[in-house]
């Protein structure tokens, strides 16, 4: 099975969905800062299926990163979860979750896209 990709700077939030996920059987792997998350997939690009990042995060924002991961492999789905409601860009391909976000919802979500 492929793995999960959790991308969030605030770590209690990463911890939770991190063991959330995992929980519920998928392998899940989280980090806090966002380039380690791409150096990680950098190495790893088919390893995984699904990003869920932040959007607002030092260094990188979720739809940043989640386009630098698709360039490395377009087969993986990008979920990103935000408190703002107005991003702008062309994310069409990226899922957007709004904050706070259900559990149930985040699960849900997941399994539409791990099959």
């Amino acid at each position: 099975m492929k793995s999960i990709v959790i991308v969030d700077d605030e770590k209690d939030l990463c911890n939770l969905f991190t063991e959330v996920l995992q929980k519920n059987g998928y392998n899940v792997l989280g980090f806090l800062d966002p380039l380690q998350a791409l150096i990680h997939i950098q190495d790893n690009p088919n390893q995984y299926c699904l990003l869920i990042s932040d959007f607002r995060m030092n260094k990188l924002n979720g739809c940043e990163l989640g386009m630098k991961v698709q360039e490395l492999n377009n087969n993986i789905k990008v979920i990103i979860i935000s408190a703002c409601e107005n991003i702008e860009g062309n994310f069409r391909n990226f899922e957007f979750l709004n904050k706070p976000i259900s559990i149930p919802n985040l699960i849900a979500k997941v399994r539409s896209y791990v099959k």
